[in-house]
């Protein structure tokens, strides 16, 4: 298949062809399947965070001891991986400065 060029904005975890106002935070080359991929894993981000914002609300659970937060450091670590392989030379380079880079090797 061929790649076509995304932009994306994983804050707001938008992915359009269209390059609009601040969506360009990355810009990405995958396949219709990639980008499936990738807003299955915004999604799941969404979910997860939902689930933290419930939590937070129960002071007898601790963070640490919480699963939605693992969901969701899983999902944004697996977001910024496929960022990663997906993304052009500038994504790359502002990936491998981020302090969590070194934690891709441990992702499915």
């Amino acid at each position: 298949m061929d790649k076509r060029k995304f932009y994306v904005n994983i804050e707001s975890r938008e992915i359009s062809e269209l390059k609009a106002g601040n969506n360009d935070e990355f810009v990405i080359y995958g396949t219709p399947n990639d980008i499936i991929e990738l807003r299955e894993c915004f999604e799941d981000m969404e979910h997860a965070d939902m689930g933290t914002f419930w939590r937070s609300h129960m002071p007898f659970k601790e963070y640490h001891r919480d699963e939605d937060n693992d969901a969701f450091d899983q999902c944004f670590l697996k977001a910024y991986k496929m960022l990663y392989e997906l993304g052009d030379e500038n994504a790359k380079q502002h990936i491998e400065q981020l302090p969590f880079y070194e934690e891709f090797n441990k992702i499915q």
